[in-house]
């Protein structure tokens, strides 16, 4: 997997080539450099959500809070 910060920096670079390109009027370069500053950047994005949804097993943390008597343990609000 790519890392994010190597995506976002590619995405700032490649957005301002484009623009710079399209000011010196240099179009088709300019335009064909800003998709795929887009297409950098929605990689980017949506590489950020795969870790967010993956499934976390609670069974280590309802055995860490229980003592040696197999009661639960009470915690403070």
């Amino acid at each position: 997997m790519m890392n994010p910060q190597i995506l976002f920096n590619s995405t700032l670079f490649f957005l301002t080539t484009g623009l710079i390109l399209l000011f010196k009027g240099i179009f088709l370069l300019g335009f064909s450099i800003l998709l795929i500053s887009i297409g950098t950047s929605i990689i980017w994005l949506m590489s950020g959500f795969f870790g967010k949804f993956e499934y976390e097993s609670q069974d280590e943390t309802l055995e860490t809070e229980k003592d040696e008597e197999g009661k639960g343990v009470l915690k403070p609000f």
